[in-house]
């Protein structure tokens, strides 16, 4: 479990970093600033908790997944922090009204999520031995009805 918390937490270093370089060189117009709550910043400490709990899977895929989206939760949660509370989005694609606005943190989270849902779908198939089948989980939920 060691190797797979470390494996995580490197990827989110490095990410994190690359992130918050970008946005610290490429300029951002006001206007594609996005601003974020409170609440969104205790999600974000709650997805990075999460992310810390996958290192229990047995997979070094499922621990750089984590990594990968951790780097980019945590690049806009900081950037966040940074910014009273709006985020930098210095990458535009399109032009106005018609354009995405978006930072390098964002495709982290999209390329984090990928690998977990494909990671952890084989890590299920692998240990398929080991999952709770629907009934059991039923009966569990239920004592004393199937």
């Amino acid at each position: 479990m060691v190797e797979r918390l470390f494996v995580l937490s490197a990827a989110a270093a490095v990410l994190m970093a690359a992130d918050l370089a970008v946005k610290a060189t490429i300029p951002t117009e006001p206007l594609h600033f996005h601003e974020r709550s409170n609440a969104w910043e205790a999600l974000c400490v709650l997805v990075l908790l999460g992310a810390l709990a996958l290192a229990r899977l047995p997979s070094r895929m499922v621990a750089l997944g984590a990594g990968v989206m951790s780097g980019g939760v945590a690049g806009n949660l900081i950037s966040a922090r940074w910014n009273d509370s709006r985020v930098p989005n210095p990458l535009v694609v399109g032009d106005y009204p018609m354009w995405i606005a978006f930072n390098a943190a964002d495709v982290f989270i999209l390329a984090g999520i990928l690998i977990l849902m494909v990671s952890s779908m084989a890590v299920s198939i692998r240990h398929r031995d080991r999952l709770v089948s629907p009934r059991q989980l039923l009966a569990r939920i239920r004592p004393g009805r199937s």
